[in-house]
């Protein structure tokens, strides 16, 4: 077979997966995350906040960090920005936390009692420590709720 026939045959091949690349939107906030985050989005989903569509989109970077982004899809501007560490002994998080893990369960199960399914140790955009719990309520809602790790404040409560 010459090398004519060849490509004609991997044309739509090529074509298709030059229309998978996603709608503008999509585009317009994955290269607003790549001017922030180096590396490889391993996760987006249109998800609608208070009548806000909004894409998360999660990037690891090649030093294996994780990041959080939520962009506006009308916008394509970022709204929020967190970096998730591995553990509350990363030295980014000990750097800025006062408050142990413990401590800030108490806060986060005083504020919105349940059973907490998951924690994350972040950095957000402002350069706050925080720990984010996951919970499940006694009626089975799953809720987020962020402590502040120097303060023990809560940051915020939502539905997750």
């Amino acid at each position: 077979m010459n090398a004519k026939y060849i490509f004609a045959a991997f044309l739509p091949v090529i074509a298709s997966g030059a229309a998978a690349q996603g709608t503008p939107e999509e585009d317009a906030c994955r290269k607003a995350v790549a001017e922030l985050a180096k590396g490889e989005i391993v996760k987006m989903k249109l998800e609608n906040k208070k009548g806000v569509d909004l894409y998360e989109i999660d990037v690891k970077s090649p030093d294996g960090v994780k990041w959080e982004f939520k962009c506006d899809k009308a916008t394509a501007k970022i709204l929020e920005k967190e970096q998730e560490l591995p553990n509350a002994d990363h030295p980014a998080f000990t750097a800025l936390k006062k408050i142990d893990e413990a401590q800030a369960r108490q806060i986060a199960l005083k504020a919105q009692p349940g059973t907490i399914t998951k924690v994350e140790y972040e950095i957000e955009k402002d350069g706050t420590a925080t720990y984010e719990f996951g919970i499940r309520t006694s009626d089975d809602q799953d809720m987020e709720v962020e402590v502040d790790a120097a303060t023990g404040k809560i940051i915020k409560t939502e539905e997750d």
